[in-house]
């Protein structure tokens, strides 16, 4: 399993950490950019432990009746 910690290459910058622009548009016009980021992408996407990451969608619907009322004003969320 891989560590969430683990740190990677950026695709762009190869590890360097910053790049001129003459070579900023020389990778994204070159083709085998897109296949490696696209193999990239894939790669975090299969990983187990992001299966769950992000936000789930959320209801403000049925949320809005799980709200406590009594609450103060100033102790509530913005979306109260």
């Amino acid at each position: 399993m891989a560590n969430q910690t683990e740190k990677f290459k950026c695709p762009l910058c190869e590890g360097r950490g910053e790049l001129l622009r003459s070579d900023i548009a020389e990778r994204f016009t070159n083709p085998e950019l897109r296949k490696r980021l696209d193999a990239r992408i894939a790669e975090i996407l299969v990983a187990p432990e992001m299966a769950g990451a992000g936000s789930k969608a959320r209801s403000f619907e049925k949320e809005v009746h799980s709200w406590n009322p009594t609450l103060p004003m100033w102790l509530r969320s913005s979306k109260e």
